[in-house]
């Protein structure tokens, strides 16, 4: 990584109408973000992960989980995995499938060390005892 800072609104490039679900984040417990194909949904939801955990990060919260779920693995890869693998930059942190975290992508330790789990939910009662801090269901 360079010593140029990068703003998290360059590097994203949000819409009017994501800059407004990340009001309606900061501002709400639940938000839900719909609206025609092609509209950035899934773009966003993985955004709005990074955002907060950097923001968790920056207030002491380190390590933290946090998931995107898909109705399978076919569209978790084609929605999730591969843009992530592409979008994010190197230089903020891995995309991965460990023993540990399982499929995930891991912010380096100097962005706090947080986690995006990837799940599907072909049978979501694996998850009834999982912990996550903030969770994602993208084609809810």
């Amino acid at each position: 990584m360079s010593d140029k800072v990068v703003k998290l609104s360059e590097l994203i490039k949000p819409t009017d109408r994501q800059r407004e679900f990340f009001s309606a984040m900061d501002s709400h417990k639940f938000t839900l973000y719909g609206g025609a194909k092609g509209g950035g949904k899934s773009y966003i939801i993985r955004w709005a992960l990074v955002r907060q955990l950097l923001k968790w990060a920056k207030q002491g919260f380190l390590g933290v989980r946090v998931a995107i779920f898909c109705e399978d693995y076919p569209t978790l890869k084609d929605r999730q995995v591969t843009k992530i693998n592409t979008e994010f930059p190197k230089w903020l942190g891995t995309l991965s499938d460990s023993q540990i975290d399982g499929l995930s992508f891991r912010l380096k330790k100097e962005y706090g060390g947080g986690v995006i789990a990837l799940r599907n939910l072909d049978d979501p009662s694996k998850y009834a005892s999982s912990e996550f801090a903030a969770v994602a269901i993208d084609e809810i």
